[in-house]
């Protein structure tokens, strides 16, 4: 289900009951004064308004330039939300400026609204608070690795030794754990067949690396001839970024929503969707992918 709504944001998401939603993911303006919609980042009482309609615990995630992410994930953090990650989009198709390095990332505000008790049972009573790392893995570009090392991380000691020793007697390698003193041995177990645990990295990189990450692209078919929005996100990217922080059977709320690209990946990902947009021929484009996405998935 999905519903596309005209008007202002902030004074839509006003007319909003409070803890409605279980994830806002959007694509706000820059603040690139690309045309009179982007003159600023959305200001504090916008994300106040954000947080009030989505559930404790629930996730909002916001693109922005590299040049004012400082003020648009300042502006955040002062809504209420704690800043929990910044997701990098990767991508090689941008044209250099004058004066600059050619632009090859933009990052993402990863926050959550605080919720209490334990994140478990947040997400059991509110349906929101934990992110899915298991659905969302990279693929292995061959056979998954096998004979890792059980509690890796914990051994590490940087700048020192992992207390690592070895029983000559019985040939068993084990490490001594430095609070106890206990001597544990080296357990294995094979890599996830599902896949690379997913990283805060989405782009596309070097072909030897392409393997670490998610490297989506979008295309004019995705957009349809018809779109003549000129800051529209893949298809692919939204998609996965639902997946990991929307979950099953939830509703994503887009405040800024555009041509409706979060709201067609979340009609593919089967979550519900509201999105709100304040021109109303954008409004017309998304409602027209978003049914046309709705068909492809009925």
């Amino acid at each position: 289900m999905y519903s596309i709504l005209h008007g202002e944001c902030q004074q839509t998401l006003s007319e909003i009951d409070e803890n409605s939603y279980h994830a806002c993911i959007t694509d706000p303006p820059y603040g690139m004064g690309m045309d009179k919609w982007d003159h600023a980042v959305p200001t504090v009482d916008i994300w106040e308004e954000v947080y009030r309609v989505l559930r404790p615990g629930a996730f909002c995630l916001s693109f922005c330039s590299p040049e004012l992410y400082h003020r648009m994930a300042v502006a955040v953090e002062d809504a209420g939300f704690v800043i929990k990650d910044q997701i990098m989009w990767m991508t090689t198709t941008k044209m250099p400026k004058h004066n600059r390095l050619k632009p090859a990332h933009e990052p993402i505000v990863v926050a959550q609204k605080p919720f209490k008790g334990t994140i478990k049972d947040n997400h059991e009573k509110l349906g929101c608070g934990m992110i899915d790392t298991d659905n969302t893995r990279i693929p292995w570009d061959k056979k998954p690795p096998t004979g890792w090392v059980k509690g890796g991380a914990k051994r590490r000691v940087f700048g020192g030794i992992n207390n690592k020793a070895c029983d000559i007697v019985n040939r068993e390698e084990y490490w001594v754990d430095p609070s106890t003193n206990e001597r544990i041995i080296h357990e294995t177990e094979n890599a996830n067949p599902s896949g690379r645990y997913p990283s805060n990295i989405i782009g596309e990189v070097q072909s030897a690396h392409q393997k670490y990450f998610y490297a989506p692209r979008a295309t004019r078919k995705e957009k349809g001839d018809y779109n003549n929005h000129p800051t529209v996100k893949p298809v692919s990217l939204m998609s996965y970024l639902v997946r990991i922080y929307a979950p099953e059977s939830s509703t994503v709320i887009d405040p800024f929503c555009g041509s409706g690209t979060t709201g067609v990946a979340c009609i593919r990902e089967e979550r519900d969707f509201v999105g709100i947009d304040m021109t109303e021929e954008y409004v017309e484009i998304a409602n027209k992918r978003c049914k046309e996405a709705n068909k492809t998935t009925i």
